[in-house]
């Protein structure tokens, strides 16, 4: 009996030490050779207080919930100048931006207009999912800076109107969007 009992107590401890709590049978108790056998009940309870791991599983978003990409393009200042309603850009330069690289560009420069560049741009990537600048003076009293005109970046997709100088870097990216 005392190795029986010997036999429980290590296969229990090893199995609560492991984090168990299984309960052993009586296949595991019960030896062919022994003729006498005795009933033995175990109880087991967890001693510790460990929790098991949990160990987070990497989730994929789904592709609907994915912000879309919105690109930041550079191009020379509209004309006629100050015309607000009736420009229109004539050349693109081939410097253009994720909607990110853009702020955190403007973000680096100081700016003096870099929280209405945050807002408009925030807003035409929203509702038109491209935005168009142009580098100059959009207030005459301030130095220059990026240029957002609402009246440019009105839906009208600039890069695919005729008559505009797109480089061709640009007329490859867009291909791939």
């Amino acid at each position: 009996m005392s190795y029986t009992l010997a036999k429980v107590a290590a296969i229990s401890g090893g199995t609560a030490a492991a984090g168990g709590g299984i309960a052993v049978g009586a296949s595991a108790l019960s030896e062919a050779a022994s003729p006498k056998q005795e009933k033995v009940s175990i109880s087991l309870e967890k001693t510790s207080n460990v929790e098991p791991e949990v160990v987070p599983t990497p989730q994929s978003e789904p592709a609907s919930t994915k912000e879309p990409v919105c690109n930041v393009y550079l191009a020379e200042e509209p004309t006629p100048k100050g015309k607000t309603g009736s420009r229109k850009f004539t050349k693109f330069k081939e410097e253009f931006w994720s909607r990110d690289e853009f702020l955190k560009k403007v973000g680096e420069q100081n700016l003096w207009n870099k929280n209405n560049l945050n807002t408009e741009v925030g807003q035409g990537c929203t509702n038109h999912g491209r935005v168009f600048v142009w580098w100059g003076k959009g207030n005459p009293s301030q130095s220059e800076t990026y240029v957002y005109a609402s009246d440019m970046n009105n839906g009208k997709d600039w890069l695919k109107e005729s008559g505009i100088d797109v480089p061709e870097k640009i007329k490859q990216q867009i291909q791939t969007l």
